[in-house]
């Protein structure tokens, strides 16, 4: 056992570089670490109370100018987009103490999230906060059977994670280490569509990547609510609004809905699932839209035509005459895309 944990160890470093190891340290526990005991609703009150007053007294005043006809809610978000917190003191016409932050850090997620507990009380709103994130996440993950929930591990940034994120395998650590690289330059600005989105940790990174529109199709309902979820809480963590729409349902909907134009066709260890001809017939259909197709195999795989020679061989029977593979050494999951013939 502890040679399998060394193992993974090594895999982490090599695929993800030393650095990563800082970003663990300060990126996910130290956030972790000051939810829970320094500014969060378990922490000590003299300590969270310190805490406040330190950063208020840390953080320089802004002077910017409010528009009061606008909607509280994007007003604020407006701000936070910007940097800027104490947007709380504006609600019922106090004198605002507006306060800029260099980076979105300890002190702004802070300040932040007490905003926005004070737009809810003030307003009746249910606006996620860092608490209900948290319950939201874990609510609907318990509901998730057969560990699916930890199938594709999540790091939503600022402490908040989702099953075993540290894994390259799948999920957000797969898109960092591997997918990124690949994907990200293919789905900027275009609209895409993912079969067999699983809790959407895929779709999510590539609209982060800037992905115009993303639509997913997942078959099971609970995991489905989960990338619903996990869609509500990049967004507030981002301070965005993300364009992804989950279809519930068997993949072969992209053969029989009509679900959009897309530019874009992808799926990430799911499409070799289905049987030959159905795959045929998908990435036959991605072919006459004019798509570009990117799918992930899997050659740990064998009762299956899930490596990349026979998924590259039924992209180049069914319309994609240039088909580039994309591996890493000693990783089991490469990637193929597929260029219509007019490009």
């Amino acid at each position: 056992m502890a040679s399998v944990g060394l193992q993974h160890v090594r895999n982490l470093v090599r695929r993800r570089g030393l650095s990563y190891l800082g970003y663990l340290a300060s990126g996910v526990a130290v956030p972790r670490l000051a939810y829970r005991h320094v500014w969060g609703p378990s922490a000590f009150s003299p300590v969270r109370r310190a805490f406040r007053g330190a950063a208020a007294r840390l953080t320089p005043q802004a002077v910017v100018p409010i528009d009061e006809a606008a909607a509280p809610e994007l007003e604020m978000d407006r701000l936070h987009r910007e940097g800027i917190t104490g947007v709380r003191h504006l609600f019922d016409g106090g004198t605002a103490r507006l306060r800029r932050h260099a980076e979105r850090g300890i002190a702004f997620a802070a300040e932040r999230d007490a905003d926005r507990c004070a737009f809810n009380a003030r307003f009746g709103a249910s606006l996620l906060t860092e608490s209900s994130a948290r319950a939201l996440l874990r609510t609907t993950a318990s509901q998730v059977t057969n560990n699916y929930k930890d199938y594709a591990p999540i790091d939503f940034g600022g402490g908040l994670t989702l099953g075993r994120f540290l894994t390259t395998d799948s999920g957000t650590g797969r898109w960092q280490f591997f997918n990124r690289t690949i994907v990200a330059p293919l789905v900027r600005g275009a609209r895409v569509i993912d079969l067999g989105c699983n809790n959407g940790s895929m779709p999510l990174m590539m609209l982060r990547a800037g992905a115009r529109s993303v639509v997913g199709i997942e078959m099971s309902l609970e995991i489905a609510a989960l990338a619903r979820a996990n869609a509500r809480i990049f967004a507030w963590r981002d301070i965005t609004t993300y364009d992804f729409r989950v279809v519930e349902g068997d993949m072969r909907l992209f053969l029989t809905e009509d679900l959009g134009p897309f530019d874009v066709v992808t799926a990430f260890c799911s499409l070799y699932y289905l049987p030959v001809a159905d795959m045929a017939r998908v990435i036959a259909k991605a072919a006459s839209a004019g798509a570009t197709l990117v799918l992930q195999a899997n050659e740990s795989i064998t009762n299956l035509p899930a490596g990349a020679r026979e998924l590259g061989r039924l992209m180049s029977d069914n319309g994609y005459s240039r088909v580039r593979v994309y591996q890493y050494p000693g990783y089991l999951r490469p990637i193929l895309v597929g260029s219509p013939a007019a490009l």
